[in-house]
This record gives structure tokens, C-alpha cells and sequence, in this order.
């Protein structure tokens, strides 16, 4: 397991994913580190291909990592080094040809890791383009930088337009990675714990819990998985997640994309019907869940003490999958959230677990802000009818 350095960290909880090439144990040894989407990580570590890219114009130079989770649709993920000790590391790595890579979630946690090496060919093609690292930039990420990163994504991949953009000088080499090893990260709580590992196969199971443990600092007291609802003599599980404080509760639908089991050879056209039909199946769920909320029907937790959640207020439905793409027709999943909304009352929500990580960053902790946040985003929704929100943090001034 790899602990950034307090300014990787910072910005590792503001990007939604990126590369970093950094020195590591106080500079004796150096680490690459992969934040992207939980589904493409289970795609590396189950074998998928990875490239190392860098591109440079001017002094500027960008990097990134391309990861082929699915056929014709590889991942891009990008970034500039603004950091001399980037630029050190980066050269170390050409010149040792090797080092340990570290994979991290989207709750900025390192769930993977293993070695990887780097033919002399690859290295001298990187050497070739940067010449001297020692006059490459360093600074704030500017309207520059910015504009020569979007020149870098344009390079590599066409079918994204950005403004006034043309190709610049890159290079590129897949390494090899050796074996892959999870981490077993446990997260503990006050009533329970949890453990999550990204090789587990229980793909649903691990994918709750990391709901569970994002949630356990937020709603210490009042945060449930897998409750059950008594209805008559019968009694079934209510939701897969359950949160609720003193003005409103929170009911969660998990639905995750299965890739340890099925593969990543499935088109993207595949995945995102696969998941618009998960979606719309955790809707009629979370209807029939907010209605048993609402009625007053008895709640209990695993241990089968009685929970006495929130009832009064709208209640927050959440259908949270692990991946949401935006190619596809998802009107019918839109349909299906506006009958949802008009027939109970309550709030519904699709979005994922990048989506839902934003949210509760941009929340501080604070349960009255994830209620307030959701219901402005929830605005933003009738307003746009469309589940593909992205939300942002305003800038720290």
C-alpha cells in the first residue's frame, strides 16, 4: 500500500481521475499511481491492457495512462506535471526502468498495487521527446497548461472535439506489470465493520460496502446496511443502504457492473444497457421501499434491533451504479424516475459512485448539506431531464 504525500493527496481529492509519477519512502524510491473508476481497475488487474503517454509542447509536459477496459473504447486519463519532483521521478522511472504502481478508487483509497517494468526501446522514446527534464515547466495549472492538455487528449484520441486544438509531439509504451495484489482495506465503524478488496467476487456485496464505509463518517449513528422491513408476518430486506438525521432519510439501491466475472470485452453499447436495466429495476425497488418507509412499517438492523428512521419529510431514493456512461438512449430510465417522483412524492436519483463521492466531499461531513446538495441537484434534473449531472466543488478562494 502506497500513502501519498500530503499535496498528491489534495489533489487526488479533487480529480476525478489522473496519473502521478512521484518519489516515494522520502525519495529513495519512486511510484506510479492510477486514480480512475472502480470498473476500469477491475478491468487492469484482470489483465486488460495499460499505455503510459506523455506528450509535450513548448516546456509543458502532460502525461497520462490509457486503460483498454473496453473493446474500441479505451479510457484516457490525463493530467499536466506542474511539480519538479514529478519531472525527477519521471526521469528516475526512464532510467530504472521499473517501479511499483498503485491503483486508488474513487473514495481516493489504494485498493491495488503490483511492479512494472519498461523495455530500453519505450525509455529512449520518452527520453527523446522531454530531452531535458530539468527545463520542463513547473507552476499553477493555467488557461496554458490547460489548453496544452486539451491538445494532448485531442492527440490521442479524436472522437472528443476541443476548441482551437491540434496534435503535439507524444509518446507512448505499454509495460509490463506483474503479478496484481488487493489490498484488504477495513473500514470500522461504531456499530459494525466492513471490508472491501478489489479482486473479491462478490462484486455486489464489496460494492455495498463501499457505500457503507463512504457513508459511516457522515451518519455514525444512523447508517444501516441491509435493513429489514416487517410487512404483516413476512419480513425482506428494505434497501441495500439506509442513512437517515433529523430532517430527511436516505434509501440506496447498489447496482454494480459486473467485470471480474464477465470480462471487459463487452462493447460499451453492452454496459450501458446492462446498467440502464439495472437502473430501472432499482427504481421499482426504491418505490415500493419508500412506500413501506412512509406507511410506518416496522425497520429493523441485522441484528434485529428496531430502527426508527426518518418518516415526515421526501425521502431521498438512490439508484447508485458503479458506472455511469453517458453514450445511449436513457429516456426510458428518466421516464421511469418522473413516474417514481410523481407516485411517491420523494426524491430519486441515478447517479454513480464518481457522482456520489463528489457530493459528499462537497458536504463536509455535514448530513444537512448531503440532504441540501441532493435536492439542488435534484432541481437540476426536472429542470434538464437528464441523469447525466456532474457535480463540481466551486473554487476555493
Amino acid at each position: 500500500m502506497h500513502i501519498p504525500s500530503e499535496r498528491v493527496s489534495d489533489e487526488m481529492r479533487s480529480e476525478q481521475a489522473s496519473l502521478w509519477i512521484v518519489p516515494a519512502n522520502e525519495g529513495k524510491e519512486i511510484a506510479v499511481l492510477i486514480k480512475a473508476p472502480t470498473p476500469s481497475l477491475k478491468a487492469i488487474i484482470s489483465g486488460c491492457k495499460i499505455e503510459i503517454l506523455i506528450g509535450l509542447k513548448e516546456t509543458i509536459l502532460c502525461s497520462g495512462v490509457r486503460i483498454y477496459d473496453a473493446p474500441g473504447s479505451p479510457l484516457l486519463v490525463s493530467g499536466v506535471q506542474r511539480y519538479r519532483e514529478e519531472h525527477i521521478a519521471l526521469s528516475r522511472l526512464l532510467t530504472e526502468k521499473s517501479s511499483p504502481i498503485f491503483l486508488f478508487n474513487e473514495m481516493d483509497i489504494c485498493i491495488g498495487w503490483s511492479s512494472l517494468l519498461i523495455d530500453s526501446k519505450a525509455a529512449k522514446n520518452f527520453e527523446s521527446l522531454i530531452l531535458d527534464a530539468n527545463r520542463l515547466y513547473t507552476g499553477p495549472f493555467d488557461s496554458k497548461a490547460s489548453h496544452i492538455l486539451d491538445c494532448f487528449c485531442f492527440t490521442f484520441d479524436k472522437t472528443v472535439s476541443y476548441e482551437n486544438t491540434s496534435d503535439i509531439p507524444v509518446a507512448s509504451m505499454e509495460p509490463e506489470v506483474e503479478e496484481w495484489h488487493s489490498t484488504d482495506n477495513l473500514f470500522i465503524g461504531l456499530k459494525e465493520s466492513q471490508s472491501i478488496q478489489l479482486n473479491d467476487k462478490d462484486e455486489g456485496e464489496i460494492f455495498e460496502r463501499a457505500i457503507w464505509a463512504s457513508l459511516e463518517s457522515v451518519f455514525p449513528f444512523t447508517l444501516y446496511k441491509s435493513p429489514i422491513v416487517e410487512i404483516g408476518e413476512s419480513q425482506r430486506e428494505l434497501t441495500d443502504v439506509l442513512a437517515f438525521h433529523e430532517y430527511g432519510s436516505f434509501l440506496i439501491e447498489a447496482k454494480d457492473l459486473s467485470i471480474l466475472d464477465s470480462g471487459f470485452n463487452r462493447t460499451i453499447e453492452r454496459r450501458v444497457k446492462g446498467v440502464q436495466k439495472q437502473a430501472r429495476k432499482a427504481i421499482k425497488q426504491l418505490v415500493g421501499s419508500s412506500k413501506a418507509l412512509k406507511r410506518g412499517e416496522r425497520i429493523f438492523d441485522a441484528q434485529g434491533k428496531e430502527i426508527k428512521p426518518e418518516r415526515m419529510n421526501p425521502v431521498h431514493c438512490i439508484v447508485l451504479v458503479t458506472e455511469l456512461g453517458h453514450s445511449g438512449d436513457w429516456s426510458d430510465v428518466e421516464k421511469d424516475l418522473i413516474k417514481a417522483v410523481k407516485e411517491t412524492n420523494n426524491f430519486f436519483h441515478v447517479f454513480d459512485l464518481r457522482e456520489f463521492i463528489m457530493i459528499l466531499k462537497g458536504s463536509f461531513g455535514r448530513p444537512e448539506l448531503v440532504d441540501y446538495n441532493l435536492i439542488e441537484r435534484f432541481k437540476v434534473f426536472l429542470s434538464k431531464r437528464s441523469v447525466h449531472i456532474r457535480s463540481q466543488h466551486a473554487p476555493n478562494k
